[in-house]
């Protein structure tokens, strides 16, 4: 598996929106304590692992796809493109 050079810029900001992901999962995973309600603190935990999940699969897609032009942000279409 070779990974990919071209495109470095897109491919560090999606790695740094991929560890912002992990950090937010992270911290929703294990901060709460025992103040806070059990439903609460259920409610966050799984939303710390959607995001974790999310972070891992941001790291992962901008390292290993060989083409970002249409992953994470597609160029506006030209409006001489839309006239047809």
């Amino acid at each position: 598996m070779r990974i990919p050079r071209n495109q470095p810029v897109t491919r560090i900001l999606g790695t740094l929106v991929g560890a912002g992901f992990l950090a937010m999962g992270g911290y929703a995973m294990l901060g709460a304590d025992d103040s806070v309600p059990a439903f609460v603190r259920e409610r966050a935990w799984w939303f710390g692992a959607t995001a974790t999940i999310g972070g891992v699969w941001a790291i992962a897609v901008s390292w290993l796809d060989p083409d970002l032009s249409g992953v994470w942000c597609r160029p506006p279409r030209s409006p001489r493109d839309l006239r047809g």
